[in-house]
């Protein structure tokens, strides 16, 4: 139930398979790739509209040479005489998909809750969102200094939502409301139809590979199922100019391997942080941590 540990510990035990293993896999991959495109489908948009993915814009060149790449993870690449640290960016990317794919697939109920336990500067955060959007979800505190904090999250029933003030349930009232799932059940399981969905979710500048970085942390920090956690980082293994970084750490001090997003703007490089020999999602270098990732059956459980 917790992608986090599994991922660490099958890490560890299992081997990645040779290129004849993942020769099947890698066919299909490059069926879908190349193929007509099919009809524009519309996708529910969600609270963050407006989002826009690089993908539309990826030159020909870096396309080819992401097609070409896809799924080669034969183990002298990322073990032996060559350190996973000096791998390319893209060759990471793609480790982290085959390792995403030993996971064991769960479909969370829509009365379940997902489970994150976070770090993000000297702030720890726990969160329990609701599946399906219905049910009161609750998110935790704690900073540094001591105390801690509680706020409701209220479910969305029947276009209503119990109206909150400050941490308490207001007894009777109701607001319109949305759901918002904590679970996305929509998240495509193959990099093309990923790059399609991340595009009608863009967020950020328009074309900027800086802002599609900060869309794949955001998926990456919830609940995705193993094939669409490995679409995700096959689908970012496509965008070019992403560059593999040594030596770095997330927001709880864990080392790893980053993948730097670059930035012309001000805000600087987003540097998404991977475990070197799992290949699990850690966090953003030296800001923020996933700690713990789960599907539990009710507020307050952790696994």
């Amino acid at each position: 139930m917790d992608d986090l540990r599994l991922l660490q510990q099958v890490g560890q035990e299992i081997p990645l398979a040779t290129p004849d293993q993942l020769a099947p896999a890698r066919d299909r991959l490059l069926a879908v790739l190349t193929a007509t495109p099919p009809a524009p489908t519309t996708i529910r948009r969600d609270a963050r509209r407006g989002w826009r993915f690089v993908f539309g814009g990826v030159a020909a060149a870096g396309v080819a040479a992401a097609i070409v790449s896809v799924l080669v993870l034969a183990p002298d690449q990322v073990g032996g005489d060559v350190p996973a640290a000096r791998a390319e960016a893209s060759q990471v990317l793609r480790n982290a998909a085959a390792a995403a794919l030993r996971l064991p697939d769960t479909t969370p109920r829509p009365d379940q809750f997902i489970y994150t336990r976070s770090q993000q500067g000297r702030e720890l955060r726990e969160s329990w969102l609701s599946v399906d959007g219905t049910r009161n979800g609750l998110v935790r505190t704690a900073s540094g200094g001591g105390g801690g904090k509680e706020a409701v999250i209220p479910g969305c029933r029947n276009g209503r939502a119990a109206v909150v003030k400050g941490n308490n349930v207001l007894p009777g009232r109701t607001e319109p409301c949305t759901p918002a799932p904590g679970y996305r059940a929509d998240m495509p399981t193959d990099a093309a139809a990923m790059g399609a969905y991340l595009t009608e979710h863009r967020n950020g500048k328009v074309d900027s590979v800086n802002s599609a970085g900060k869309d794949v942390y955001y998926f990456a920090s919830g609940y995705l199922r193993p094939q669409s956690r490995a679409a995700l980082y096959e689908a970012a293994a496509a965008v070019p100019g992403l560059r593999a970084v040594e030596n770095v750490t997330d927001g709880a001090g864990r080392s790893g391997i980053g993948i730097a997003w670059p930035s012309t703007g001000r805000s600087g490089e987003v540097v998404l942080v991977f475990d070197p020999k799992s290949y699990a999602f850690l966090g953003v270098s030296e800001s923020s941590a996933v700690l713990a990732l789960a599907v539990v059956d009710r507020v307050g459980q952790t696994g």
